[in-house]
């Protein structure tokens, strides 16, 4: 039986409140050099087109070199290029954390949660589909807690019960989200609504990161719009979602305004806003009034939405928009907090992101054109540009 590691204090304490004065003079110096090893744009025109080989040579001798090595001796194909950014990208961000300690590293620990989360739901989704279980661990990032060890051993499951049973009993991946994922299991046994499950368990991990981010203030400010802003995103494409439900018969009705659970706590836009907005009669008003109700960044996607309803288009410049904004922290954002983290773990993020996609056109031999549409490159002035 494989054995979760023992962990220190930054796993069980990703939520713990922080004192003041959070030191990122170290950490945030180390980030400004590895800024300089991010893929550039010109790096990417460079692999688009190149057949997988080209992509792995191309990236041996980038700071991706190491994971290129260990990869092409493990996987074929296009998983090849998968397994070296996914391990590469977990690598990167657990060595970011290293260099922060005591308040800096507590508020480090609370960006990563995200990925404590999306690796927990991963796996559950993976099980509870019936998955390859050699194919689920290639979406979850080993870092945190969660080692490759445990992950195969969570994925191997064939029952999502027994799945749940290892992450509540070795508190994975960490104690809080055990909790909720147990206490949230009774009801799933009655339903067997897999979505519901999902939801209570997100829901859960954002009540916790936004009241803790309430109580950081100051310091803690850069991170906190970051996480309202992505609530918020998450908040109105399931509104956009609900709408359309409800237009294809799959629903009967949208939520009664007093209940709003289906949403996420933490937000930067009330749920009261959007349940208001996706009731409008036709899909141009609807658009108008989330724009008017979200930030300025929501304004140009939700018009292009109200002319093609393109959910997938929304969701994906929604989240461009978003990553740009959080890289931008590298030159406008404060060299001495939380900012400089934020905006190297979204570098890191779009340069996964780009990575995969190239890696299955190459697999797929998709046109470049294409390829580079579903991309997310640097504009001029921003980390990664040059």
């Amino acid at each position: 039986m494989v054995r979760p590691p023992a962990r220190g204090d930054h796993r069980g304490g990703a939520l713990r409140l922080l004192s003041s004065g959070a030191d990122f003079t170290y950490g945030n110096t180390r980030l400004r050099v590895r800024k300089a090893g991010l893929l550039h744009r010109s790096d990417y025109e460079a692999l688009l087109g190149k057949d997988v080989d080209g992509i792995l040579g191309a990236l041996a001798s980038t700071p991706y070199g190491p994971e290129v090595e260990a990869a092409i001796t493990r996987q074929r194909g296009a998983r090849r290029v998968h397994e070296a950014v996914r391990r590469h990208f977990a690598r990167a961000l657990e060595e970011m954390r290293s260099f922060y300690d005591g308040s800096a590293r507590e508020l480090v620990d609370l960006l990563l949660s995200r990925w404590d989360l999306h690796n927990a739901l991963t796996l559950l989704r993976g099980v509870a589909t019936r998955s390859d279980p050699e194919e689920t661990p290639a979406y979850v990032f080993p870092m945190g807690s969660l080692n490759d060890a445990l992950v195969r051993e969570v994925a191997r499951q064939s029952e999502l019960a027994a799945a749940v049973q290892l992450l509540v009993r070795w508190q994975l991946p960490d104690w809080d989200t055990a909790r909720t994922l147990r206490r949230a299991w009774p009801e799933y046994e009655r339903t067997e609504d897999f979505a519901a499950l999902e939801h209570r368990v997100t829901a859960g991990w954002a009540r916790r990161t936004s009241d803790a981010l309430e109580s950081l203030r100051p310091g803690s400010e850069a991170l906190q719009r970051l996480f309202g802003r992505e609530i918020a995103e998450r908040n109105l494409l399931t509104a956009l979602r609900l709408r359309e439900a409800l237009a294809r018969g799959e629903i009967e009705r949208l939520p009664q305004p007093g209940d709003l659970e289906v949403y996420l706590p933490g937000g930067a836009v009330r749920p009261e806003s959007l349940d208001e907005a996706i009731r409008r009669p036709d899909a141009a008003g609807v658009a108008a009034a989330l724009a008017e109700a979200g930030p300025g960044a929501w304004q140009e996607p939700l018009e292009r939405w109200g002319q093609d309803q393109n959910l997938a288009g929304l969701q994906h410049e929604l989240e461009t928009r978003r990553l740009r904004d959080a890289t931008a922290l590298f030159l406008r954002g404060d060299q001495l907090g939380i900012d400089l983290p934020v905006a190297y773990a979204a570098a890191k993020q779009i340069e996964a992101h780009n990575l995969r996609l190239l890696a299955e056109g190459a697999a797929r031999n998709l046109s470049p054109e294409r390829v580079r549409k579903r991309m997310i490159l640097p504009e001029s002035g921003e980390a990664g540009a040059e």
